[in-house]
């Protein structure tokens, strides 16, 4: 089931937005290991700019579109939220209930 917090629902609401939930892979080099650090991000954008929805599956909640790549596992319900806001810059999102393999 998918949610999306009131506060996110006012921004996005008239300005034809969409998320997309991807993965930022980040590299670990240390003496003992080298490896990639997989985390899912959250991006808001035009549904027009979202390239390749078929790599997506498509979620909806009161007319606001949610685009979740495949790859990504849901172990629970996905919300929506808005992370903590730093002054003069846009709001940033984040997605409970998802995690990267």
């Amino acid at each position: 089931m998918l949610k999306i917090s009131s506060k996110v629902l006012n921004y996005v609401q008239g300005k034809d937005l969409c998320f997309v939930v991807d993965i930022e892979k980040i590299p670990i080099n240390c003496d003992c290991c080298n490896t990639i650090l997989k985390t899912p991000i959250t991006k808001s954008l035009l549904e027009t700019e979202v390239q390749d929805k078929e790599l997506y599956d498509t979620y909806e909640y009161k007319g606001i579109k949610v685009f979740v790549l495949k790859d990504l596992k849901i172990v629970g319900d996905m919300n929506v939220y808005q992370k903590a806001k730093i002054p003069f810059t846009e709001p940033r999102f984040g997605i409970k209930g998802i995690i990267a393999q």
